[in-house]
């Protein structure tokens, strides 16, 4: 049973690994980049029919393995560079860089900034020089080290070599990395994350400036426990201006113009215009047992997109929290939702009298019981492989409205704007069998699936 917390707001060398698999094969040094890199050279992709989707994607594959690569060496050759500096070549490696490549000088930097942090993990490189790793891979686990105490980086560091390996075999994104090493601090640090939530309490921050054009502009730090009501907040706003008629200066564009909504719902809700929006809250999706015992080894907790929040701290919510419980089947898929309770005590009695989760022509949009139980289902949007969390997306009818399609929850699935823009521009033709394994056909033909939503939680 998964639990939906509902809280109301108040006022270089790499060291080599062997047998090198991920995405495709690892490429077998000079001959193998080069045979790669061929490969894309000569593709006619004018001739995209006879090459077929199969022979594109390969083109796509060998252009990626050839980027990872070259990724490799430049790591290599920024680290060259500080050594030279090092060696008193007279040289700014910095400089250098930004002088060749013509990137900006923050850009070079960056790069710098990962050639420096790539000799604390070797394993990872080699997999960058080998083309099954990416240089996100690379910051990813330099991230997780810097999130550490610096006494406990090193037992982070000694297990970078089977991180690797682990990423490379089961051909992991970056997303699912960064999963796992998150599961690494917390194991480290061994309070499930209590400390680090009170250093990023120290580090919250908010600056202002006016920029060279004279627009006004912000940008702010803030601690994983705050950001849940904040994010929410604001992304209540956001569905309320976009459900209002767009203005002539919002940009057409989908992505521009949902950023052009989101900076005015942003000054919705500092200048005081938003005070007609509803009582917000925000949702924590807690399994039963962690929630009574703490975590375990296949504990589901999510806060949001990228959020971390201890669990004591969100259990120190109750006193202003109500408990929604949620049943889900081994699909991942609800079977019963309980009304709000405030006690862990209440959770049980209240899914045996469970809310109606659907309502037919009775209404258009989804309500707020069915958003919840998409939430407690799904912890990113319903397409395969969007790694947009389920928090930033809105409920689409798979048979649409306008064509009889009925309000009820097993005809809802969660889109991101960008799917759900494709979805209608596209003409997608979408289909959720029972246990809400998802078939995406365009022109009669299938071009996505995926299984269950349990799966998103593996």
């Amino acid at each position: 049973m998964a639990v939906a917390l509902d809280v109301d707001e108040v006022s270089c060398d790499a060291t080599p690994i062997d047998g090198l698999r991920g995405d495709g094969e690892a490429l077998d040094g000079v001959s193998g980049f080069v045979a790669r890199f061929r490969r894309v050279l000569l593709a006619d992709l004018d001739a995209h029919e006879a090459l077929g989707a199969d022979g594109v994607a390969e083109v796509l594959a060998s252009i990626t393995a050839c980027r990872r690569v070259l990724d490799g060496r430049e790591i290599a050759c920024n680290r060259a560079l500080d050594a030279l500096a090092d060696a008193g070549a007279g040289i700014d490696p910095d400089r250098v860089h930004a002088g060749v490549t013509g990137r900006s000088s923050a850009a070079a930097g960056r790069s710098m900034r990962r050639a420096r942090a790539a000799v604390a993990a070797p394993s990872v490189v080699a997999g960058i020089e080998a083309g099954v790793l990416g240089g996100e891979h690379l910051d990813a686990f330099t991230d997780a080290v810097a999130s550490l105490p610096d006494a406990l980086r090193d037992r982070l560091r000694a297990l970078e070599p089977e991180l690797a390996r682990l990423a490379i075999d089961g051909r992991w994104s970056v997303a699912r990395f960064r999963d796992r090493l998150r599961a690494e601090v917390r194991r480290i640090e061994g309070d499930d994350g209590r400390a680090r939530l009170a250093r990023q309490r120290r580090d919250t921050g908010l600056r202002t400036w006016t920029d060279r054009e004279g627009m006004w502009r912000i940008a702010g730090r803030f601690d994983p426990a705050s950001a849940i009501a904040l994010q929410q907040r604001l992304a209540h706003q956001l569905e309320v201006r976009f459900r209002q008629a767009r203005p002539p200066e919002c940009p057409t564009d989908p992505l521009a113009g949902q950023d052009w909504l989101r900076a005015h719902a942003l000054a919705d809700l500092m200048s005081g215009l938003a005070g007609g929006v509803g009582q917000p809250e925000f949702i924590v999706v807690i399994d039963h047992d962690t929630l009574l015992h703490g975590r375990h080894d296949r504990s589901r907790v999510d806060c949001g997109a990228g959020l971390e929040v201890p669990v004591e701290e969100l259990l120190a919510l109750a006193g202003r929290a109500r408990f929604i419980p949620v049943l889900l089947d081994a699909d991942g898929v609800v079977v019963a939702q309980g009304r709000p309770v405030r006690t862990v005590g209440e959770l049980l009695g209240s899914i045996e009298r469970p809310v109606v989760l659907d309502h037919g022509r009775a209404r258009r949009h989804a309500s707020r019981v069915q958003r919840r139980a998409l939430r407690a289902m799904y912890r990113s949007c319903g397409v395969p492989g969007c790694e947009q969390h389920v928090s930033l997306t809105e409920p689409h009818h798979v048979e649409f409205w306008e064509h009889g399609g009925a309000t009820d929850l097993h005809l809802l699935l969660p889109l991101c704007r960008h799917h759900h823009d494709r979805l209608h521009r596209e003409r997608w033709d979408v289909h959720l069998a029972a246990d809400r394994s998802l078939t995406v056909r365009r022109d009669g033909q299938v071009i996505m699936t995926t299984g269950p939503p349990a799966q998103q939680w593996a």
